[in-house]
């Protein structure tokens, strides 16, 4: 049995679990099951496992953890990071050869030095695989000098809600952009209108919400529509109705949202602080990957991508992709 210790019921985590589940019995133990900066539907998913919520109070919900440790029979512990006191309580109980890691921050935001470089290693210590999402995750561990038996590349957070492929078919003109996540300032939102609006054939379409919404509402011209918010299980349309994706941010450990746009057929271009793009992105074959801060190169992959001939083989590119496989792979990275 792989018992699992995450914060979240988020639903990409919770379809992940569904699937290791079909394989080999998952018990996983919840931290928490809300936050403030999302939406109810991001967690509106049915598990087929077994599961807890620690509820009632850090002490109370300490002692169940520590009950569950000592009295459960599991074969792999997997815990979901290292930044909760519930995790360090696991990673010490349980024996060291049992325990493995998700990791899902990049060596581009995490900490590798001074005090919490020193407390991250002190964890990994404790840990004998980990099972990371991408290159960029994998050199943060080993930037911290992990030891461990492996370090897994699961090429994944989760599995999105995909959708059977559209068709290709090739279109005559590049308009409309599409953004999809928070209105925060790590989104890198303000720089991104900014060019846009130098950009008036264009159009710019945000979908999410956040507390710098109003703030980029004053700075956007007509050619920049906010949509708001739209459930997870609703975003293919939208996907669809545009032609590109973007994700400008300057912290991103994932992207799941760029997984979800190639899935709906869309090209993409992502910063190179966009944790999935080393995984994902082929430059020139389905995307573009441009240089956090350089506002030129930005500039020449929106018009790079708006050739059409460059743009429609990108189309056709992605239209081969098998998302089926994708999910297959990353599922059985947790069961050898």
């Amino acid at each position: 049995m792989k018992l699992v210790l995450t914060n979240l019921p988020a639903f990409y985590k919770i379809k992940l679990f569904n699937a290791i589940n079909e394989f080999e019995e998952c018990f996983v133990i919840y931290t928490s099951n809300c936050i403030q900066e999302r939406r109810k539907d991001f967690f509106q998913e049915d598990a087929k496992f077994r599961y807890i919520m620690l509820n009632g109070g850090k002490i109370r919900s300490a002692l169940k953890l520590i009950n569950i440790i000592l009295f459960t029979k599991y074969d792999e512990l997997i815990i979901g990071g290292w930044d909760e006191i519930y995790n360090w309580i696991c990673a010490f109980l349980s024996p060291k050869e049992k325990n493995s890691l998700i990791v899902e921050s990049s060596c581009y935001e995490s900490t590798t030095t001074g005090i919490k470089g020193l407390i991250k290693r002190l964890f990994l210590c404790h840990i004998s695989k980990i099972y990371a999402s991408g290159t960029s995750q994998k050199k943060l561990c080993t930037l911290l000098g992990f030891k461990g038996d492996k370090i897994v590349i699961t090429q994944g957070v989760g599995i999105f809600n995909y959708h059977e492929q559209p068709p290709y078919k090739s279109i005559e003109g590049v308009k409309n952009f599409l953004y999809v996540g928070r209105f925060s300032t790590e989104k890198n939102l303000s720089h991104l209108i900014t060019v846009f609006n130098e950009l008036p054939e264009l159009n710019l379409n945000l979908i999410g919400y956040g507390e710098q919404e109003e703030e980029l509402k004053r700075i956007a011209e007509n050619n920049i529509n906010f949509i708001g918010h739209v459930n997870n299980t609703e975003l293919s349309k939208y996907y669809q109705a545009n032609d590109v994706f973007i994700l400008p941010s300057v912290v991103e450990p994932w992207g799941l949202v760029v997984e979800e746009a190639l899935n709906n057929g869309l090209p993409v271009i992502v910063s190179d602080r966009v944790g999935c793009g080393e995984e994902i992105i082929q430059n020139g074959v389905n995307g573009f990957i441009f240089k956090l801060g350089d506002r030129e190169n930005l500039i020449k992959c929106i018009r790079e991508i708006t050739n059409i001939n460059v743009y429609n083989t990108m189309r056709y590119n992605i239209s081969k992709l098998n998302f089926e496989e994708i999910e297959r792979r990353q599922v059985q990275c947790y069961l050898k």
